[in-house]
């Protein structure tokens, strides 16, 4: 009987620790099976691809502060900028050509701005970049 006081506190200390809540129907939904004909499986030339959305988690802060840092810290400079076509926003692209990293940014209502990407070795068609030094030469005297 102690014994299963004991695992009886450690399930609920641990469903509690979780902070997670059961879902509401735990069955799985079934979905009828469809079966595709061989007209189907071929996609003609020019279909538009199967697109998804998903819930990237993005940091966000001051507008002010934040560019100073990318502008004054990373050195990056204004690449792009453009306004989202489907939410209205204010995008920039920033990038350092010597370190060959860049900065993506979109400005939102509140206001507020958010790192969309940030990236490494860049490389923008039609702009040279310098080689990076590695110390290796392949040069042979």
């Amino acid at each position: 009987m102690k014994y299963l006081a004991i695992v009886v506190m450690f399930l609920l200390m641990g469903c509690q620790t979780t902070n997670t809540v059961p879902p509401k129907d735990p069955l799985p939904k079934i979905e009828p099976k469809v079966e595709k004909t061989e007209h189907q499986r071929q996609k003609p030339k020019g279909a538009v691809p199967t697109v998804i959305s998903t819930m990237k988690p993005l940091m966000c802060g001051d507008p002010k502060t934040t560019l100073e840092a990318v502008t004054n810290i990373a050195k990056e400079r204004p690449l792009a900028m453009w306004k989202d076509v489907q939410t209205g926003y204010n995008v920039i692209m920033l990038y350092n050509n010597q370190t060959r990293q860049t900065t993506v940014l979109e400005y939102i209502p509140g206001p507020y701005v958010c790192f969309l990407s940030i990236g490494k070795d860049v490389h923008v068609e039609g702009v040279k970049f310098p080689p990076k030094k590695t110390g290796i030469s392949a040069i042979r005297d």
